[in-house]
């Protein structure tokens, strides 16, 4: 564990996951998380951002490939904050990044939030948004998705809907501690629920019911672990081993693998949460992203072979 990490850790617990335990307003949480935006990074001024809308639905190309990136291959980018919070600013940061290591455009989305918008409205933007790659020339060869967190199972969530649609599916996954199950019924959420610096398992719970508003949480859509995840594209996941939803990684992995797919999960030691999108304080995200983004440009690599 790096310096930094053990810094991070140290804060987070006594802010971020401090504020999750004690949620009794969804929305005042979000005002209270929104309001720290003014503490993220900018983005560097050699990366190119195009802000735009699809329908309603605001959204930024974001492009750090220089003269020697494939500006024909994207990656949708679904952030987390549990459904109830994140958006362009908070993941801008990762988003770049993602882009100059995978060497593609990346699209990232700002979908509605609960609890003003519940499910499925998260789920329609971001098939919207997929669409409209689809739509506007990117050959789904060329096309992967990623997220982080919320994001993460987001992402899985976009591809069964995808399919059920009759669409082209991605070329490959990337997901950051994907939260798969709404539920909350993994082990690791009792077994690491002081262990973890970020996340409150009450917190999760009131942000789940918040999204789910009366649906079912082990609804494929909403949890898409409990779907069919036969035919998902190959996926790589990075996860930390002792937060709260490591079993939703390690269950994701075991579950496509049984089905004949193709998933890795790469854990890290004594860092938080989703820990690639603080890759400008952490090394370990930094790292994890370039592991990401090779990851990504060698699933088109293949492909084009």
């Amino acid at each position: 564990m790096s310096l930094q990490a053990g810094i991070l850790n140290f804060m987070l617990r006594r802010t971020l996951k401090k504020r999750m335990a004690g949620i009794t307003d969804v929305e005042a949480f979000q005002a209270q998380i929104a309001s720290a935006d003014s503490l993220l990074p900018s983005v560097p001024g050699h990366v190119e951002v195009e802000a735009f809308s699809i329908g309603e639905i605001p959204c930024e190309w974001l492009w750090a490939g220089g003269q020697s990136g494939d500006r024909d291959a994207a990656l949708l980018y679904l952030h987390g904050g549990g459904y109830v919070t994140g958006g362009l600013n908070s993941h801008r940061d990762v988003a770049w990044r993602l882009s100059r290591s995978a060497n593609c455009r990346v699209l990232l989305i700002e979908y509605r939030l609960a609890p003003a918008h519940p499910f499925p409205a998260a789920l329609e933007d971001a098939t919207e948004c997929y669409r409209w790659l689809l739509d506007n020339g990117y050959a789904p060869n060329k096309l992967a998705v990623a997220g982080d967190s919320a994001g993460g199972g987001l992402s899985l969530s976009l591809v069964m809907n995808a399919r059920n649609l009759g669409l082209p599916l991605p070329l490959s996954l990337a997901l950051i501690s994907p939260w798969c199950d709404l539920s909350l019924s993994g082990d690791t959420v009792a077994l690491n629920a002081k262990a973890d610096a970020m996340l409150d398992p009450a917190g999760l719970e009131k942000m789940a019911l918040a999204y789910l508003s009366d649906r079912d949480p082990r609804a494929p859509l909403a949890s898409p672990l409990f779907g069919d995840l036969s035919g998902m594209p190959p996926m790589m996941i990075v996860a930390a081993d002792n937060e709260i939803l490591l079993s939703d990684s390690n269950r994701l992995a075991e579950t496509v693998r049984a089905l004949g797919g193709e998933a890795s999960v790469d854990l890290w030691s004594g860092v938080p949460h989703a820990f690639p999108v603080f890759a400008s304080r952490l090394p370990e995200g930094r790292k994890a992203i370039e592991q990401l983004g090779r990851f990504l440009r060698e699933r088109r690599t293949t492909s084009a072979g």
